[in-house]
């Protein structure tokens, strides 16, 4: 009986060090992070002076809402290295959303109609295609800058909108095919055929049935090309060089000059861009976490 006793004694002990070990992994991995988040969170309602103090203050002595102003009434701003900067900042987030809803349409739209086809299809080369098309997320985005910048500037788009969503659908494409062709395999056939006989035509079919039904996945899909252009630097960098098209990413790097770099202004602007796609995240958080569970790994 003791025995017994001391061997449930030793399992609950085991249970109890496993689950403090995993809740210390959990909380060394949550400050991983939002560490950086929270640093630059701090730096944004700090003073120049503070930011660069040396200890680092990592609480503002005196907080201040003076780089945000700057930002919304950039002609009053504090910054001489960084105005020009400033003033591209609201500009850049137009254009990076508009990049990256514009993506995320393009994708929606082609993604569908080849990720249906090749569920519910059988043709020869099927396997093949699906493969071609991972396989094409394989290669880095710097092998093909040359090329595909040549390629733009011959067709007169060079520091265009239209050159950055066209760059974009072509890395985001592949896995929005590969992740919606898996969600629609997981609908029923059933619901489909019930529509047709129920008098639908095919796109309303689509319209009214198939595509609610695979709303969790379109979502997710959207989302992912959506956070893949929001967030690109490389081809933006290369492909704009003025106002009317830079996005974020590079208004962001343009805090840091040749003369000095405005660090505080940097947080602040690094605060707005990341606004956006967070909203978006907590909005449609549910359904993304459904659409990436129910269809990705499913075959």
């Amino acid at each position: 009986m003791t025995e017994v006793i001391a061997q449930s004694h030793m399992r609950h002990w085991r249970q109890d060090v496993r689950l403090i070990a995993l809740m210390l992994g959990g909380a060394l991995v949550t400050v991983y992070i939002l560490a950086p988040f929270c640093w630059l969170l701090l730096s944004s309602f700090m003073h120049e002076q503070d930011a660069l103090s040396v200890p680092p203050h990592w609480i503002p002595k005196n907080p201040t809402l003076s780089n945000y102003l700057s930002f919304f009434n950039p002609s009053e701003t504090r910054a001489v290295v960084g105005s020009r900067a400033i003033e591209q900042t609201l500009p850049g987030m137009l254009n990076s959303f508009i990049a990256a809803v514009g993506t995320a349409v393009v994708n929606l739209v082609l993604g569908t109609l080849a990720g249906y086809s090749l569920a519910r299809f059988k043709f020869r080369g099927r396997g093949a295609l699906l493969g071609i098309y991972l396989g094409s997320r394989m290669l880095p985005g710097i092998a093909l800058i040359v090329p595909l910048y040549l390629t733009i500037k011959a067709f007169g788009l060079l520091d265009h909108l239209v050159a950055l969503i066209a760059t974009y659908v072509t890395f985001t494409l592949p896995f929005t095919i590969w992740l919606l062709k898996n969600y629609f395999q997981a609908i029923p056939r059933s619901l489909e055929e019930a529509a047709l006989i129920d008098g639908c035509t095919w796109l309303q079919m689509m319209v009214k049935v198939l595509l609610p039904t695979a709303l969790p996945g379109l979502i997710a899909a959207a989302m992912f090309a959506f956070m893949t252009a929001w967030n690109d630097y490389l081809f933006a960098v290369i492909l704009t060089s003025t106002t009317a098209s830079k996005t974020m990413p590079v208004v962001v790097a343009g805090f840091a000059t040749d003369v000095t770099t405005e660090r505080t202004l940097m947080a602040t602007s690094g605060v707005l861009a990341i606004i956006p796609p967070l909203v978006l995240a907590f909005l449609f958080q549910r359904l993304i976490v459904q659409g990436l569970t129910s269809g990705a790994v499913k075959d």
